[in-house]
Formats: structure tokens, sequence, C-alpha cells
């Protein structure tokens, strides 16, 4: 009779787990270890890595190591979450919630866009300053402002107009001029 023979499956080596320490970048999203080994960061790995970083990484199977966590960091350092080889990153999510103890500053080389589609837009602050380098346009169906002082300094032209039109003042009301035209 025939002997049966049975193939023997080729099981591809598991991949392995090991701890090592940040030592120094070696390119755009690789990195250096303490054991002379190079690493990619892991897409899954959010928190950018930095030298001194003790991490857990990966060997798989075909010899390339993977940072997938940074387990352990000096503190009073600074993060920064990025998704390597992504040109854009997304949070969907009903709410999202940013809160910093000191400061919060929003960057962008070309533009910003901040959009309330049905609800309110506010910004509270203790002082509020806006700057346009060219032009800043305000449009609204109705405009309210209350201040207890509102200094307005046009260089070369003011112009307000309006259907109708009303300055009224408690005590005086002083229009000074070189030439004045009513009517």
């Amino acid at each position: 009779m025939f002997a049966a023979r049975q193939a023997k499956s080729v099981q591809p080596a598991a991949p392995v787990w090991f701890e090592a320490t940040i030592r120094d970048a070696a390119g755009r999203d690789s990195w250096r270890l303490d054991d002379g080994r190079s690493a990619r960061q892991a897409v899954s790995c959010l928190v950018t890595p930095q030298p001194g970083d003790r991490v857990l990484l990966v060997a798989t199977a075909d010899g390339e190591c993977f940072v997938l966590h940074v387990l352990a960091r000096a503190e009073g350092g600074r993060a920064t979450l990025a998704v390597p080889g992504a040109e854009a990153v997304s949070i969907r999510q009903a709410e999202v919630d940013i809160a910093a103890t000191r400061t919060i500053a929003l960057r962008a080389g070309d533009g910003v866009e901040v959009t309330a589609v049905q609800g309110a837009l506010s910004l509270n602050a203790r002082q509020l300053f806006a700057s346009a380098a060219e032009s800043m346009v305000h449009t609204a169906r109705t405009y309210v402002g209350q201040v207890e002082q509102f200094l307005l300094d046009a260089r070369q032209f003011l112009r307000l107009h309006g259907e109708q039109a009303m300055i009224t003042a408690r005590q005086d009301a002083k229009i000074d001029a070189e030439r004045i035209s009513l009517g």
C-alpha cells in the first residue's frame, strides 16, 4: 500500500515582542534603538517617540521592527500626536472636548475654519484681539454691540450708512471738521 504522506505545513514565525529605549531619530518615522536596531513607528502609535523613551516593539516574521507604544517618558516634556504616513487627520465624534490649563494654539500655513452649522459659536475671553493684514469682513442679519467705551479710528475714509441712522448723546454731540455738509 501507499504510505500516506502528510504535508508539513510551514508555520510563519510568530511576532516577537520586546522593549527598548529610543536612542535617536533615523529618518522620518524611523528610530534607532539602544540595542542598535532600527524601528519604524506603527500607524497606530499616535504618540511620536523621542530619544530616551522606553517603547514596546514588535519584530514581524519578515524582520521589520515597529514601535507600537511609548511606555514611559521623562516627565515635563512635550508629546506630539501624529499619524505616520498620513497626510490628514480627522476626528469624528458626537462631542469633542479639548481643554488646557494654560494655553491652546491653532496654527495653519493656509487657513483655519471654525463652523457651527446649527448652533452658536461663542468666544469668551478677558481680552479679545482680532487683526487682519488685508481685510476684515463682518456679515450678520443683526449686529448688537455693548461697550463702555468705543473708539474707532479710520485713517482715510469712514462711512456709516443705513436706511435710517440715529446718533444720540445724553450730554454732548460734537462734529468737528474743516467742512460739514448736511442734506
